[in-house]
């Protein structure tokens, strides 16, 4: 984020149309989104995988309106208030992870049978998950700005919500790609019972690490 940061003397805005370059060096690099994109899908299939993209971009919504109308200002403020969402999203995250690891594995579907309830607990979990994650709101609070005017014919916030919304829809594109590769291996894995527990376990301890990473970070 620090490269996308511009000097405190750098006070021009950057043409709209940058955000797009920016946004595609970003997506380039793998983030843990993406990589819990990945362990959704195989570990609860492709739907799961779906629905927690669809959480993501929803939650992105909730940090892209705090920066939009200050109050992500007012989070970075309070260093106590950011350590202690950022704990809350990080210990929900190696529940998940460790939920993951013992589970037992699901029963065969059976056709005409409700659905297994995997994905829409997915879908609350990564909720959680991002809504909870500070870091998210500091993201767009530190990077819309720059692409925004001052003397534009809407209203800085307008503009940062508009701009936002672009960002979030590039990052989501790299979620489908995630997707569709977690889900291909999935397919594949799927008549080797061992090799599917191995991969639910792995996982788990990726979702774990993600967690205790989060955790240590700082903000």
């Amino acid at each position: 984020m620090t490269a996308l940061t511009r000097s405190p003397v750098d006070a021009t805005p950057r043409p709209a149309y940058r955000l797009f370059g920016c946004n595609l060096d970003l997506c380039a690099d793998p983030r843990p989104g993406m990589i819990y994109m990945a362990v959704q899908t195989l570990a609860h299939g492709a739907r799961a995988g779906w629905l927690s993209s669809a959480a993501f971009h929803l939650a992105s919504y909730l940090h892209i309106l705090l920066a939009a109308f200050g109050v992500a200002v007012l989070i970075k403020a309070a260093p106590a208030l950011v350590l202690g969402i950022k704990l809350v999203g990080a210990g929900y995250l190696i529940w998940m992870g460790i939920r993951l690891v013992i589970r037992r594995p699901a029963p065969r579907a059976i056709p005409g049978s409700p659905p297994v309830p995997d994905a829409s607990q997915a879908f609350r979990d990564s909720l959680i998950v991002e809504g909870l994650n500070p870091k998210s709101a500091l993201f767009y609070l530190a990077f819309l700005p720059q692409f925004a005017t001052p003397d534009g014919a809407f209203p800085i916030w307008l503009q940062l919500i508009v701009l936002g919304t672009m960002a979030n829809l590039l990052f989501s594109l790299t979620d489908v790609f995630c997707i569709l590769a977690a889900r291909a291996v999935k397919v594949w894995a799927a008549p080797r019972a061992q090799l599917t527990r191995l991969g639910r376990w792995l996982g788990g301890l990726v979702l774990i690490a993600m967690g205790l990473r989060l955790g240590g970070e700082s903000i």
